[in-house]
């Protein structure tokens, strides 16, 4: 099974991409049961997901506002995006473009 945490990267945050509600909340619980919480140190499932939250480099998760967006369609191959259904579900390719 594979966890949020192989998805971490040293330099970049990722953008993960909830398509669904139960998407969200099943990456809410996911995220619990790994011990990531947001950077204030809230537990994950005290708040509800987006449809787009990101990973950062420190291990933490966050909301993705407008400027986060707008990075988020715009920023070509330097940002990864990832369609989180199929990153759960063990698809080769579960990266967006």
């Amino acid at each position: 099974m594979r966890t949020i945490r192989e998805l971490i990267y040293k330099e970049n945050k990722v953008y993960i991409v909830l398509h669904t509600k139960a998407m969200q909340y099943r990456f809410m619980s996911d995220a619990e049961r790994e011990g990531i919480t947001f950077g204030d140190g809230v537990k994950a499932t005290e708040r509800m997901a987006g449809d787009i939250m990101a990973l950062l480099p420190d291990g933490h998760i966050c909301f993705v506002g407008w400027v986060g967006r707008l990075c988020f369609k715009q920023g070509g191959d330097s940002v990864v995006r990832v369609d989180y259904e199929k990153f759960i579900d063990g698809k080769e390719i579960y990266t967006l473009p």
